[in-house]
C-alpha cells in the first residue's frame, strides 16, 4: 500500500458505535494517504481473506493498517479489541501496535483464525478494534472473492519460505505460522533465531511486538537475509516481566506482499522474568 488503503483492503470494514446502534460504510467515509497524521488516528483492522487446509478446515487472516507515522498504541484484548465470537476467543490477537511500516505500511495477516470445514458461507467473525475514539470493525468470512494461495500461487510462481525455529526441527510454510516459546529476563537481550529456506537466496525478514504489556527494542527490526548464511536472528529486550509474543514474518520480498502471496508467520512466545 503506497500512499492510499485500497478500497478492496478496506470493503467490509465499518465504523462501529460501541453501543452497536449504527454502522458507517466505508463509501461514506474517505481512508486515503491525505489523512496519514503522526498521532491521533485510528487502527483499521483488516481481513485478508482465507484458504482451505489439506484437512478440510478453513483458515482467516486478519491485518491491520494504521493511520499514524509515529503513535503506536497498546490495547489489551477485552472491550477495545475483541474477536466477538466467544468460539475463537482464544485467537492470536495483537496487542501492540506499532506506527505505520514506511515501506509496506499494511501489516499482512498478523493473525489467523482457525474454522471448521462446515463453516458456513453466511458465517461471520469480526474482529473489533478501539483507538483514538474510534471503533472499527471487520468481518471474516469464506466466500469465493477472498480466497487465497496458500503457500503458493501458481501464477506468479510464489512460495512462501520453510522456516524452522530450531536446527533440524519442525518446519513450516505459511501464514498459520509455527510457534516456539522462549524464557528471558527482563532488560537483558534474549536471541531469537528462525532457520529459513527459500529458492531465492536471499529472502525479507521482520520482527514485530505482538503482544505484551512492556515495551520491546530490537536491535534490527527488518533486513535482507541470506538463508545460506545460517539463522536469521534478532536480538530483542523486553522492559519488564510478563507474556509477550513477538511475531516474525518473511517473505522472497517485501513488494510480494501487494499479491498477498506468499509469506510465513513464526511466533515466539516469550516469558519474561525479573
Amino acid at each position: 500500500m503506497r500512499g492510499m488503503l485500497t478500497a478492496s483492503a478496506l470493503a467490509c470494514c465499518a465504523l462501529a458505535n460501541p453501543a452497536g446502534a449504527q454502522q458507517i460504510g466505508l463509501s461514506e467515509q474517505i481512508w486515503s494517504g491525505d489523512v496519514l497524521r503522526p498521532s491521533g488516528q485510528p487502527l483499521v483492522p483488516i481481513y485478508d481473506g482465507w484458504f482451505t487446509n489439506p484437512d478440510g478446515t478453513h483458515t482467516l487472516c486478519f491485518s491491520y493498517y494504521t493511520m499514524n507515522t509515529e503513535e503506536s498504541f497498546d490495547i489489551p484484548v477485552g472491550e477495545n479489541n475483541m474477536i466477538m465470537d466467544e468460539r475463537f476467543a482464544d485467537a492470536l490477537i495483537p496487542t501492540h501496535f506499532d506506527p505505520l511500516p514506511p515501506a509496506y505500511r499494511h501489516v499482512f495477516c498478523a493473525f489467523t483464525i482457525d474454522v471448521p470445514a462446515d463453516f458456513g458461507v453466511d458465517e461471520r467473525i469480526v474482529w473489533r478494534l478501539t483507538s483514538n475514539g474510534q471503533t472499527l470493525e471487520v468481518p471474516g468470512k469464506i466466500i469465493p472473492p477472498y480466497v487465497m494461495d496458500e503457500p503458493a500461487s501458481g501464477g506468479r510462481g510464489e512460495i512462501a519460505p520453510l522456516v524452522s525455529l530450531e536446527e533440524g526441527g519442525e518446519a513450516v510454510r505459511g501464514r498459520r505460522g509455527i510457534h516456539t516459546e522462549v524464557r528471558a529476563s527482563a532488560g537483558e537481550p534474549v536471541t531469537l533465531s528462525a532457520w529459513i529456506e527459500h529458492e531465492e537466496p536471499e529472502i525479507w525478514v521482520g520482527w514485530a511486538h505482538h503482544s505484551g504489556a512492556g515495551s520491546v527494542s530490537f536491535d534490527r527490526k527488518e533486513y535482507e537475509f541470506e538463508t545460506a548464511s545460517g539463522p536469521a536472528t534478532v536480538q530483542a529486550s523486553f522492559s519488564e516481566p510478563g507474556e509477550y509474543v513477538i511475531r516474525m514474518q518473511t517473505i522472497r520480498d517485501i513488494a510480494s506482499f501487494e499479491f498477498y502471496c506468499c509469506h510465513t508467520n513464526a511466533y515466539f512466545h516469550v516469558t519474561v522474568g525479573d
